[in-house]
């Protein structure tokens, strides 16, 4: 490992990393990671960049970061233009991918930003080891601005049979993100 990783102690199987493409390059050194989830737009055109190693299990979920699909703009979609959106299919697969991840594995999650898509499919992949207050507190030390896309959240939270759990730890953070930074505490 190149970089300066500090361990956070968790109570989940593997260690876990979030961050945004700028840093992608950067983590992937540091942080050695074993699987990787790697979301981005579905019109983003960086799959000649991002080629990873053929030793590391890759999921790749393409879709936009919008976080409610009701009022004028869920009416105005057609059922095409859903498909690029987070979907139910979206937050089947990283529970999925989340299933195959052996204990001592090490995942790297990144989206553009690594604020929300990345750090709900992190959300998510901890709410499956331990509760979700305590996944949130995990994901909000890894990454402090991690404002998690709660259309995956929503999803993911009815797929583990959460009751609400999930969203209602997610919309209880959200009015105290505007004073944190984005960046992750890692480095």
């Amino acid at each position: 490992m190149g970089g300066s990783i500090m361990t956070i102690k968790t109570n989940l199987p593997f260690t876990m990393d979030i961050c945004g493409l700028d840093e992608l390059a950067d983590e992937m050194e540091a942080f050695d990671p074993s699987h990787v989830i790697s979301i981005l737009d579905p019109d983003e055109d960086h799959d000649d960049l991002l080629v990873f190693p053929g030793s590391i299990k890759v999921l790749s979920l393409r879709f936009f970061d919008i976080h409610a699909m009701g009022g004028m703009v869920g009416s105005m979609l057609s059922a095409r233009d859903r498909a690029e959106y987070p979907c139910v299919d979206h937050a089947h697969a990283i529970l999925d991918f989340g299933r195959e991840i052996p204990r001592g594995g090490r995942v790297l999650i990144h989206c553009w930003a690594g604020v929300s898509r990345s750090t709900s499919a992190a959300y998510v992949l901890a709410c499956m080891h331990v509760p979700a207050a305590e996944a949130l507190n995990l994901i909000m030390e890894l990454r402090p601005g991690a404002m998690p896309n709660r259309l995956i959240v929503k999803f993911a939270d009815r797929i583990l049979r959460a009751e609400g759990q999930m969203v209602g730890a997610i919309d209880g953070h959200k009015s105290d993100v505007g004073t944190r930074s984005i960046k992750s505490r890692r480095r």
